[in-house]
C-alpha cells in the first residue's frame, strides 16, 4: 500500500483504509488524505484523476464508497468524517464546451466535515456544500448548499434545516 502511495504521488497522514481493490489513481497534481480516509470497491472500482496542477485533498475520517469518481482540474476540498455513497460523481470542471459562446467552466468544489451525499449524486464545477449538510441519493449540486441542511434533486435544492450539534459525528 505505501509503496503504491509513493509511487502515485499521494500525500498520506496515515495510510488509508480499504476493502476490496484500491482506487485507480491518475495524479498529475496534488493529492493530499488526510488520517483513516477509507475507501471500499467491491463491485465497482473508484477513480481518482489530478490534473496538472490540480489538488485534491480528503478529509480525515472520510469515506468514500463503491465506484466513486473523482476529477480535480483545479481543486476538490472534501473535509473531515464525510460519506460518499456509491457511484457518485465530483468534478470541478465540464470537460467540454457545449458552444462557443459557453466555455468549460472549471470552478473549485468544496465539500465541508461531516457531510453525507448519497449514492448515485453528482457534485459539479463551483459547488460548495457546508457542514453537516446531506445530499440526498441522486441530487445534482451545482451551487451552494448551506451548511446543516438536507438539500435533494436537479438541480439540488435545499428540502429542510438539520438541527445538531457542532460537535457531532456520523457513524
Amino acid at each position: 500500500m505505501k509503496q503504491t502511495l509513493n509511487w502515485q504521488n499521494v500525500a498520506y497522514e496515515s495510510p488509508p483504509i480499504y476493502s476490496g481493490v484500491w482506487p485507480r489513481i491518475k495524479n498529475e497534481g496534488k493529492i493530499l488524505l488526510a488520517e483513516n480516509c477509507s475507501f471500499r470497491s467491491f463491485r465497482t472500482r473508484p477513480y481518482i484523476t489530478v490534473l496538472k496542477d490540480a489538488v485534491l485533498e480528503i478529509g480525515q475520517g472520510t469515506f468514500v464508497n463503491d465506484g466513486v469518481n473523482l476529477c480535480a482540474k483545479l481543486s476538490i476540498k472534501i473535509g473531515a468524517n464525510c460519506k460518499i455513497g456509491d457511484m457518485t460523481y465530483i468534478y470541478d470542471t465540464d470537460f467540454h464546451q457545449v458552444s462557443p459562446q459557453y466555455p468549460t467552466k472549471c470552478a473549485p468544489i468544496s465539500i465541508g466535515s461531516n457531510v453525507w451525499i448519497g449514492a448515485n449524486s453528482m457534485i459539479l464545477a463551483g459547488s460548495k456544500i457546508g457542514d453537516h449538510s446531506v445530499i440526498a441519493a441522486g441530487s445534482i449540486v451545482v451551487g451552494e448548499i448551506p451548511a446543516k441542511t438536507l438539500a435533494a434533486g436537479s438541480p439540488a435544492t435545499v428540502i429542510r434545516q438539520l438541527d445538531m450539534p457542532d460537535d457531532w459525528v456520523r457513524d
